[in-house]
């Protein structure tokens, strides 16, 4: 399988050449425009190291994903898909190891080949505070992953023991093995609030920070912390 990312950076779509046999799992909603030799299934959830159905789907769901996952399946050679997220932004492609391993913040799965699973990681009120919800999602094994923005994309890498703060509305994903801890910008809480930022997140290396250069807009407190829950 060859991707391709066109059209980047406002208006990304990412063009999958497949073989025979060759499989891709997209977000719901994602497919542009596709030659007429794919197979396509409908499953619930992500691929959660091999647990579908009601569950997988509710823990995709937690993960701020999509209930379904579609799969596309090519029945011949020489076929391609075209794909691209709802929003205005980039694409980025990412070969990831066990030791590459990435926690990705709500929405920003575009895609994935077959081979990579995910875990729901359980992040509690610091997670909230960082993106937005109790959970991340959590790449297991290896495989490709595809990763959608608002905006433009950027790779941070971090050396051991250094520090980096982004606002919790940027961040698309980062190294699942990297710590971070959600902070207030200035030394007083109601300071940071009136600066327009509230609390931002420090994350500290090694690892990569992968994120935004737009934020998406305000949905409101109320509607943001239920969609926290969700």
């Amino acid at each position: 399988m060859r991707h391709t990312v066109l059209h980047s950076p406002a208006f990304s779509t990412l063009r999958l050449d497949m073989a025979e046999g060759e499989s891709i799992h997209a977000q719901p909603g994602s497919m542009q425009a596709m030659t007429p030799g794919f197979h396509i299934d409908v499953k619930a959830g992500l691929h959660m190291g091999g647990k579908r159905g009601m569950f997988g789907g509710m823990r995709s769901l937690f993960g701020g994903e999509s209930f379904f996952t579609v799969i596309y399946k090519a029945k011949r050679d020489e076929q391609h898909l075209m794909l691209a997220p709802e929003q205005m932004g980039d694409i980025r492609a990412i070969e990831v190891t066990p030791d590459t391993g990435l926690k990705l913040a709500r929405g920003a799965f575009l895609a994935s080949s077959p081979e990579l699973t995910f875990d729901l990681h359980n992040a509690g009120m610091q997670g909230v505070l960082a993106t937005r919800g109790l959970f991340f999602l959590k790449t297991v094994g290896s495989g490709m992953l595809f990763l959608s923005s608002y905006g433009g994309i950027v790779e941070q890498n971090l050396a051991e023991g250094e520090r980096f703060v982004l606002d919790n509305r940027n961040i698309v994903a980062f190294t699942d093995t990297m710590p971070f801890e959600s902070v207030v910008l200035t030394k007083s809480i109601k300071d940071s609030f009136l600066s327009g930022e509230g609390f931002v997140v420090r994350f500290t290396g090694p690892g990569k920070v992968i994120y935004q250069t737009r934020a998406r807009p305000s949905i409101g407190l109320i509607r943001g912390f239920l969609q926290t829950l969700t």
